[in-house]
């Protein structure tokens, strides 16, 4: 009896394998046939997915409407949703929820809507507002009530290496090189304390930057990160400048011996402007006489953003007679600045207010007795105005200790990674 359990137990096995191989050759014949038959069979099936997808686009398209719209100057988020055929419990209730992401008293001009509604009832169906390039909200229904969601774009941070020479100015070599303005905007800014841009550049002047770039997943660009490395050769003067967080978390930029290149205060609080008048004695625009002149003028067009040239607290701000619309600074028991002629006020600047070094503080106008839009700037020292372009102004700290050990370490890992990007 055990026997003959060993031989069909012998069978079952024979067969199960027998009909295993029967089954992989029928699979594979298959599959050798289907093969052969790929290339005929993709041009039927794009076809026939097209096909679908038309229908099925269509009927999306008979069933809602799209609009898409930009905010134009005086308009509101009532009106764009009205003009969208929203009903005013559906504004209500849109507004509702946005309140919790952006104020709706505020909408930027020419920020991008998107509204999607039923095109039998009207309802909508989903609102999406582009904030910024990277940013969007989107709002829709859950549950029969409102809901919205901020999203923001993945982007991926690449190091990138610029670089040219001048021949004319700085912001042509960088448009020659492709270089993004507010980069270059950025690069004088750190610079602004040791070099003019619109007096001290020179034919022959060379500079490298090394900054972060942010990027979609398409590659495009959208915004600009920190300048981790800074080089000028100005005049046959080299300055390198390293990026660097201190244990306080203030960042700053330090040459390689660690000393910071930010001074008291900056040579100049402006970018892109002409010296227009010089401190000293000149015949008045106005008056028509000789007049002492206790400032430094730069010309440049009505908006132009004007910064605070050192750290410190507002001690003036509005009407200052001739003066026009003024501004004027404490730094220490020692410095003052004085900014004239305003067109009007960054948001913030007011009496006591703290101000940083670089922060925008105003705008250029042409107010109280002025003949064109400029700068009328001021340096205070004990009380006394002086020529600002001529002050010899104390410079800033220099790295020690243990913030002195990780900037060595964190210059190293900058030249090494320039050095790669070069290669």
């Amino acid at each position: 009896m055990v026997q003959n359990l060993k031989n069909r137990n012998v069978k079952f096995i024979i067969s199960g394998l027998v009909l295993l191989i029967i089954t992989a050759f029928f699979f594979l014949n298959q599959n050798f046939y289907k093969k052969n038959k790929i290339e005929k069979n993709y041009s039927e099936f794009k076809t026939e997915f097209s096909n679908i997808h038309s229908l099925l686009t269509n009927k999306f398209e008979k069933q809602f409407n799209k609009v898409t719209s930009s905010v134009k100057k005086g308009q509101s988020l009532n009106s764009i949703l009205t003009d969208a055929g929203a009903s005013q419990q559906e504004i209500f209730e849109i507004s509702k929820v946005l309140k919790k992401f952006i104020n709706l008293k505020t909408i930027n001009t020419n920020q991008v809507f998107e509204i999607l509604t039923h095109k039998d009832t009207g309802e909508i169906i989903r609102l999406t507002i582009n904030l910024d390039n990277i940013n969007s909200l989107h709002v829709f229904k859950k549950n029969k009530e409102f809901v919205a969601n901020k999203i923001e774009k993945v982007l991926y941070k690449k190091t990138t290496l610029a670089e040219g020479m001048i021949n004319s100015s700085m912001y042509q070599a960088a448009e020659k090189e492709k270089i993004d303005p507010e980069v270059i905007v950025n690069f004088a800014g750190i610079f602004g304390f040791e070099i003019d841009f619109q007096r001290d550049i020179r034919r022959g002047d060379i500079f490298q930057i090394v900054y972060d770039k942010y990027v979609d997943d398409d590659g495009e660009l959208q915004k600009n990160g920190d300048i981790i490395y800074a080089y000028m050769k100005n005049n046959g003067r080299e300055i390198a400048l390293y990026r660097f967080v201190d244990q306080k978390g203030i960042p700053g930029y330090y040459r390689t011996n660690g000393k910071s290149i930010e001074k008291a205060l900056m040579k100049t609080p402006i970018n892109g402007a002409r010296l227009s008048s010089t401190f000293g004695m000149r015949k008045h625009p106005i008056l028509g006489y000789n007049k002492m002149h206790r400032g430094t003028d730069f010309a440049a067009p009505t908006g132009t953003p004007i910064m605070a040239s050192g750290s410190g607290i507002i001690e003036q701000v509005g009407w200052n007679g001739a003066y026009g619309k003024y501004i004027r600074i404490k730094h220490n028991s020692k410095y003052k600045t004085a900014y004239a002629h305003l067109n009007g006020y960054a948001r913030g600047i007011k009496k006591g207010a703290k101000v940083r070094q670089g922060q925008i503080i105003g705008y250029v106008g042409s107010t109280g007795r002025s003949t064109g839009p400029h700068l009328h700037y001021e340096v205070l020292v004990n009380g006394k105005r002086m020529n600002s372009q001529r002050l010899k102004l104390p410079s800033g700290r220099t790295l020690r200790g243990e913030d002195r050990e990780k900037f060595e370490i964190s210059r190293i890992k900058i030249d090494v990674m320039r050095s790669n990007l070069i290669n």
